[in-house]
Formats: C-alpha cells, sequence, structure tokens
C-alpha cells in the first residue's frame, strides 16, 4: 500500500479543516463506526429496518419529496423509491466524508483514513448517478402519462374506453412528428387496436376475400 504523497495531505487537511463534523469524543467513536459499517452498498431494509434514526431521517426525505414528485402507479412508486433511496444514500456519503476528514487531520499520515475517504467518495458519485438514473426515468414515466391524458380525453369524446400501457413512451412519439401525432390522430390510431375495432377489420376482409 502506498503512503499518501504530501500533496494529497495538504489537499485533504485543507478540505478537513472546512468540515463541520462531530468534535466530541463521543461524536468521533460515532464516526468511526459509521466509517467501518456504512452501509453505502447495502439494501434499504439493511440499513432502516433495525435502525429508528436513519429510518426517521429516510421518512422525513421521502415524505418531502413525496410532496414535489407525486408518483402515480406502481411503476412510477418504484422509479421513485429507487430515488429516495439512492439520494438518502448520497446525502449519507456526503456526512460521512466530513466525519472521515475530521479525523484524518489529527493523522494525516494514515493511509486506511486516507483510502476510507477515497472509498467513500466513489460510493457517494455513484449513489449520486443511481438517483439521477432513477429520476430520469420518472419524469420520462410522468411525462408520457400527463401526455396520455390528452389520447384519453380524445378518446372518451367517441365515447369509448381505451387502455395502454404505461411504458408506451408516449412523448418519443408524439415528438416524432407533431402534425401527425396531434391527441385526436392518435386516440384514432389507438383506438384502431381495440377487439371491435378488429372485429370489423376481420369482418371486411373476409368479405373481400370471399368476392
Amino acid at each position: 500500500m502506498n503512503m499518501s504523497t504530501q500533496a494529497q495531505i495538504d489537499a485533504n487537511m485543507q478540505n478537513a479543516k472546512k468540515s463541520t463534523g462531530p468534535k466530541t469524543t463521543e461524536g468521533r467513536a460515532n464516526s468511526a463506526a459509521n466509517s467501518t459499517r456504512h452501509g453505502l452498498t447495502a439494501n434499504p431494509t439493511t440499513i432502516l429496518e433495525n435502525n429508528p434514526h436513519e429510518r426517521s431521517q429516510y421518512d422525513a426525505l421521502k415524505a418531502k419529496l413525496l410532496k414535489q414528485c407525486l408518483p402515480e402507479g406502481e411503476l412510477e412508486l418504484q422509479a421513485f423509491e429507487r430515488y429516495v433511496f439512492a439520494l438518502y444514500q448520497a446525502d449519507r456519503a456526503r456526512q460521512m466524508e466530513i466525519d472521515t476528514q475530521d479525523r484524518w487531520i489529527n493523522e494525516p499520515n494514515s493511509d486506511k483514513l486516507f483510502n476510507q475517504m477515497e472509498r467513500i467518495l466513489k460510493l457517494g458519485a455513484a449513489q449520486e448517478r443511481r438517483a439521477d438514473r432513477a429520476l430520469k426515468e420518472l419524469k420520462k414515466l410522468q411525462t408520457d402519462r400527463i401526455l396520455a391524458m390528452d389520447i384519453h380525453t380524445e378518446v372518451y369524446l367517441f365515447d369509448k374506453i381505451l387502455d395502454f400501457p404505461a411504458t408506451f413512451s408516449m412523448f418519443d412519439v408524439r415528438k416524432a412528428d407533431l402534425s401527425k401525432t396531434s391527441a385526436g390522430l392518435l386516440a384514432i390510431r389507438l383506438m384502431a387496436l381495440m377487439p371491435e375495432a378488429r372485429e370489423i377489420m376481420d369482418k371486411h376482409r373476409a368479405a373481400k376475400l370471399a368476392a
């Protein structure tokens, strides 16, 4: 294992001086335990099931985001859950980084603490990427759902009921050519897939073949 270079030590000491981590002996002891058992690669059950404090922090964040994101349906809820947990883990990683820096400033030649900081930084960045992906997925699902409302309205005007999958990429279809993908035109196209429409087309095809 290579020792930290002086440049790395100096840079990290400057960062550590800016931290707001625990200053008491008890706080540092808790930080040490957290760094050893960081849980940044664990699943929600492992972290939250037997830890009331973590559960309380997570639930508070989830409640705030739920009011803003307003997910509907199982697909959106699943994406939302992934987003909340990844964001929570990224927040935990940032706090762990601060805690480890506070301990490292007293032991600037400690390879163990330096390596812990590097690992926490990498894990935190990975959680931020997961949060970004989940939020992007949620936004797409919600965009498709909202655009689909126009289609449902047009179908309703025809006195019909039409269900189509939440995974249908309504945004991608409509942005391709708005002149050909208006809500009315798409409603007619989608209604052509209904069983009664298929039955009419089958009868028409059979009549042509018999002629």
